[in-house]
């Protein structure tokens, strides 16, 4: 990942919980240096974290925390003095809460509304197979038999149809505007039923 990506995937995925991770380290921490450090130590083990686990972790919310809370905890071991208290408060904090924050379900919903337009964008038959493969789950081979189509033509509908929408949705979403409310380049793909 570049770092101007993943300046992005900082910013969207980690820094929209900074406020949250505060309150919650603030209980273990009376300090408010220590708590700094503890989360300018998180972000850099984020950072620092290969491309084949940006890929595989689905819930930042609850890994950010995770990586805080042993970073946390690696620094109370650290310290000299430490309240039973706050080691007792900080075994029992449950930091997998999965339910999502009211930003990101509004964000969750203005992306599935983003995927149904670019779907909806789609040419006829790329949108209905695509439709049938990936919202209905519906085999290439059932989708080749009900359209009278080929297999290898349905696999090349729906990599069509995964590439516009991707397109689509990181136009919509681009920062720079510069990409903002253009369609993509429509290919089409053609059927072996018209000859092609």
């Amino acid at each position: 990942m570049n770092p101007v990506d993943r300046n992005r995937w900082l910013a969207k995925n980690v820094l929209v919980h900074e406020r949250a991770l505060r309150g919650f380290l603030r209980r273990f921490f009376a300090e408010p240096s220590d708590v700094e450090d503890v989360i300018q130590d998180t972000y850099a083990k984020l950072i620092a974290l290969p491309d084949e686990v940006h890929t595989a972790v689905r819930g930042w919310h609850a890994y950010l925390f995770k990586v805080a809370h042993n970073v946390a905890l690696d620094r109370l071991r650290k310290q000299r003095v430490v309240s039973l208290n706050t080691m007792a408060e900080f075994d029992t904090a449950n930091v997998l809460d999965q339910r999502l924050t009211p930003f990101e379900e509004v964000s969750a919903r203005q992306e599935l509304a983003l995927l149904a337009a670019a779907i909806a964008s789609l040419p006829d038959r790329c949108r209905e197979v695509m439709t049938l493969r990936k919202v209905y789950g519906v085999s290439q081979k059932e989708i080749a038999a009900r359209i009278g189509i080929s297999e290898s033509t349905v696999e090349k509908h729906v990599a069509t149809g995964v590439r516009l929408c991707a397109e689509r949705m990181f136009a919509t979403r681009d920062d720079a505007g510069t990409a903002r409310g253009r369609r993509p380049v429509v290919r089409d793909v053609k059927d072996e039923s018209d000859g092609g």
